[in-house]
């Protein structure tokens, strides 16, 4: 009998299942739409949590380079080898992260690199391609100044910028199916908004992937793409909402300012690099150099800002809805339905 009363799934065996039932695992009764809610708001904080922190890393980079390198650049680990007999044949150290030769790192802004090496280090070596906690920031490498890239050219930079940026992506890609849910684009639109998406996606992880200093040309070539899609993807959204909603709507209007801002911020940031290209295709020097003193982190700040924008947008979104939830009812039918609450919602309240 008391066989019987455990028999949960009723399938006349007192199993695990039976077991993990009773001890309160499932509870088949509860509302699946509730649960998808809850879900998808348990996703939107995460988005808000870690964007601030994508945020921080993009725009502290040269700070964090030169603390980090300059603090740890003769860093390494002790390598255990053993014998054929398993015995212990010693413990072996490297160099250090950094140890490439002053004379090898050239300086783009007119500064000294061994000079800033031996007095920031007090050692004659710098972070050569792929060493160091980021790339190297005791001055510019580039032609045109600081880059992203470069600071990302590491295996720490590259994992904690694809990592932090996880879920502010994961938030875009929500935002793209529910907008095409809530405001019925035609086909075309729909597909162009969901495959200007799909492209940079396949870009960023390609320019991830191809490294600033190993593969120069194509991590170039990937940057303009995945930069260039993302700003069309967002321009799309806002004409969806646009056309869809109105301007007043609040998806219309954060993504509008967004898709601005950042294209701007971009454009200004590449000024630099456009007047050095110039001058290389005229082959005179008419325009001038900006990579010295704080023009050598414009081309930097243009893209640590420009993507802290873009990958913020959704994040953006879910704040302005939370502190201002009048401004939650997308489509303007006096209805807060399920698509908005499973878009907007960072803290789901139900009545039972």
């Amino acid at each position: 009998m008391a066989e019987a009363c455990n028999d949960l799934s009723g399938d006349g065996l007192v199993d695990l299942q039976d077991r993990l039932l009773h001890r309160g695992f499932v509870t088949p009764k509860r509302n699946v739409n509730q649960i998808m809610i809850q879900d998808n708001a348990f996703i939107n904080r995460m988005i808000v949590f870690t964007w601030p922190f994508f945020s921080l890393f993009l725009l502290l980079q040269p700070w964090l380079s030169n603390w980090a390198n300059n603090t740890w650049y003769d860093y390494t680990a002790t390598y255990r080898v053993y014998k054929d007999d398993a015995s212990v044949e010693g413990d072996y150290k490297r160099p250090g992260m950094c140890d490439t030769e002053a004379k090898y790192m050239h300086c783009t802004d007119g500064q000294n690199f061994t000079e800033l090496a031996l007095k920031y280090r007090g050692k004659a070596v710098g972070c050569g391609c792929g060493q160091g906690v980021l790339g190297e920031g005791l001055c510019p490498m580039t032609s045109y100044g600081y880059t992203l890239s470069d600071f990302v050219s590491t295996e720490p930079g590259i994992a904690a910028m694809l990592g932090l940026g996880f879920f502010p992506l994961l938030g875009t890609w929500k935002n793209t199916m529910l907008i095409n849910r809530l405001a019925k684009p035609s086909q075309f639109f729909e597909r162009l908004h969901n495959w200007s998406m799909m492209v940079f996606q396949v870009s960023y992880v390609i320019w991830g992937i191809a490294s600033d200093c190993i593969f120069p040309t194509t991590h170039a070539v990937l940057t303009v793409i995945f930069l260039g899609a993302f700003l069309l993807h967002w321009v799309i959204t806002a004409l969806i909402c646009i056309a869809c909603m109105g301007i007043a709507n609040i998806e219309s209007v954060v993504t509008t300012y967004v898709a601005c801002t950042a294209s701007g911020v971009i454009a200004l940031g590449a000024i630099p690099r456009i007047f050095l290209t110039l001058n290389d295709v005229i082959g005179i020097a008419i325009f001038p150099n900006w990579n010295r003193g704080l023009g050598s982190y414009a081309f930097w700040f243009a893209e640590a800002g420009g993507l802290t924008l873009t990958f913020g947008a959704y994040p953006i979104l879910l704040l302005a809805v939370y502190f201002f939830p009048q401004y939650r009812d997308l489509n303007h039918d006096g209805q807060y339905e399920e698509g908005e609450e499973e878009l907007f919602a960072l803290f789901p309240k139900f009545d039972n």
